[in-house]
């Protein structure tokens, strides 16, 4: 394989990725390189290297360390830069009142289920108060104790000690009906009425989500982190090496997926413990459930916007604490059945994704998926921890997206456009790719090596003829080549398969995990210049969705031993 691989022209291989770019590893100019776009949101997510699910997320308050900007309102304050920082630098502000109850207001706030979190010492003032109008959770930071006191609608806080008594001061509630924040210097818990004090701090951020992610700084406009809009998705679910993971789009309809008690979550018998312990995405925002009786129910609601007939996939991750005995449903609130009956799940100590697909029955308008749906004994002092819900219009389940106080759509992934006339041989080559579909289902999934046009193409694809189908086509000027479609029928595409197609003079094979399985000796190559680029999609727009672990394009057709060693599991 290693050898094979000296000869080829592009080389595609989970590796270096920036935000609209997928690099190759071959050709190293930039030439291989494929765009990528989803640039939606920040609503994709991916499993990292360290076995974490990885989402994207973003600083909503503007001048994040600009204390002096108009952007940050004053009431009997002032700010004084170049103050000695946590961090080692001189970007800390001192913070001074000159009246009691003084502070200073940002209004960029918006509503849902969002963290503060800011970097604060002590000076003539031992505490730090903070604020956010009209929802009015409030939590006064004891910078000499390191002790958070909550009053109004907190879900968590903390204080993080980084050093030289600085710490991070963090809080997250549910907004509602946000408007503005306010940051005090403070005297006591509750009582920031004297009329002169001062503390340092640094590094203000807001963020969606139930904790406080890493700063990142912000000056005029927000600031991401993580997995960004059009950040190409590696994903390591599937081994130590990674993949491409290309997905349709998918809309998660439960508004609060990591929030619990938000809106159309139904509690009976049941006590939701936010923010307990560590989850999938390596933060401290699992759910804990305490069941405390033989009906006990936790579950989503959903009243509206349900389409007779349509497929759905209800997903949770769950994880056990102690007597694990829970039993999850689907009912169906009109009718008054069970489209999923009670089932009893075994889950363990490892954090588990639980995937519930179903279909909509006839009359249906309104359903619960329950997480915990249990009827009778057996169920009382049961602990588990769940995090992450999923409810989407779809017959096979997609990767996470988060969602913090309304439904979120995360766009299709596009990738392609790689390499150039000067990358692919037009008379002789072999596209290979190693590569596994997300369902068995009716979607074509397209990889294409030709000009933007269906006129010049080679063509592999997972096809919906029939179950776990692969074709394969070449089309020079229009017109098909030795076979107009080929097709072969293997053991599940949901499985990895080594795929190489060959073309030249006289000579097209489809290599199938190290066996020829179709062969022609006739037919033609292309004109001079025309193969100009390799897409993960048709030129009609049908797009590959699946995972890629690699793909290869050579610009000679290789003996029947190289492509054995390329193709071989």
């Amino acid at each position: 394989m290693a050898t094979a691989l000296e000869s080829a022209s592009l080389v595609m291989a989970p590796c270096g990725y920036e935000d609209g770019t997928l690099g190759s590893l071959q050709p190293t100019d930039g030439s291989g390189d494929f765009t990528f776009t989803r640039g939606s949101n920040l609503s994709a997510t991916r499993v990292n290297a360290a076995g974490n699910i990885e989402k994207g997320y973003e600083n909503l308050l503007l001048q994040s360390n600009s204390f002096s900007n108009a952007t940050w309102a004053k009431s009997s304050v002032s700010v004084t830069s170049g103050q000695s920082g946590y961090d080692g630098t001189n970007d800390a502000w001192l913070l001074s009142k000159s009246a009691s109850n003084a502070y200073i207001n940002q209004s960029n706030i918006t509503n849902g289920v969002q963290a503060f979190s800011i970097y604060a010492k002590a000076n003539e003032s031992n505490f730090l108060y903070v604020r956010i109008y009209s929802d009015s959770p409030r939590v006064y930071f004891d910078l000499i104790n390191g002790v958070a006191t909550n009053s109004g609608p907190v879900i968590s806080s903390s204080m993080e000690d980084v050093g030289d008594g600085w710490y991070r001061c963090s809080f997250s509630t549910n907004l509602t009906a946000a408007n503005f924040l306010r940051i005090y210097p403070a005297e006591a818990a509750f009582d920031s009425s004297a009329t002169t004090g001062s503390i340092y701090i640094q590094d203000a951020q807001i963020n969606q989500g139930l904790v406080a992610y890493p700063y990142i700084e912000t000056t005029t406009t927000t600031a991401q982190g993580g997995i960004l809009e059009d950040t190409p998705r590696i994903d390591y679910s599937s081994g130590p090496n990674g993949s491409l993971l290309l997905e349709p789009s998918r809309t998660n309809l439960i508004p609060y997926s990591e929030y619990f008690v938000g809106s159309g979550w139904q509690r009976r018998e049941i006590v939701v413990y936010p923010n307990q312990s560590t989850a999938p995405d390596g933060t401290l925002t699992a759910t804990n459930l305490a069941i405390n009786g033989g009906n006990s129910e936790l579950s989503f609601l959903k009243s509206s916007g349900l389409v007779i007939g349509a497929d759905m996939v209800f997903s949770f991750y769950v994880k056990k604490v102690s007597n694990s005995l829970p039993k999850y449903a689907i009912y169906d609130n009109t009718n008054l059945n069970y489209i999923i009956p009670r089932t009893l799940y075994n889950i363990t100590e490892e954090w588990v994704r639980v995937e519930i697909p179903f279909t909509i029955p006839t009359g249906c308008t309104s359903i619960k998926c329950g997480i915990v749906y249990q009827s009778g004994s057996g169920a009382e002092g049961t602990n588990i921890n769940i995090w992450g819900a999923q409810l989407e219009e779809a017959s096979y389940p997609t990767s996470y997206i988060p969602t913090y106080g309304t439904s979120v759509t995360r766009a299709g992934d596009v990738c392609g456009d790689a390499g150039n006339s000067s990358t692919f041989n037009d008379s002789e080559g072999v596209l290979y790719a190693e590569i596994a579909a997300l369902a068995d289902d009716s979607t074509h999934r397209f990889i294409l090596l030709g000009d933007g046009t269906s006129q010049n193409e080679v063509r592999m694809a997972f096809e919906n003829f029939g179950t776990s189908i692969i074709s394969l086509r070449v089309t020079v000027s229009g017109t098909p080549q030795a076979f107009e479609w080929k097709q072969f029928s293997l053991p599940s595409i949901l499985n990895y398969k080594k795929i190489a197609i060959v073309y030249a003079e006289n000579r097209f094979e489809l290599w199938v995990n190290g066996v020829k399985e179709r062969s022609s000796s006739s037919g033609s190559t292309f004109p001079s210049s025309t193969l100009d680029r390799l897409d993960f999609k048709l030129a009609s727009g049908q797009l590959f969705y699946g995972n890629v672990k690699q793909v290869v394009y050579f610009p000679t057709a290789l003996s029947d031993a190289a492509l054995i060693e390329l193709t071989t599991l």
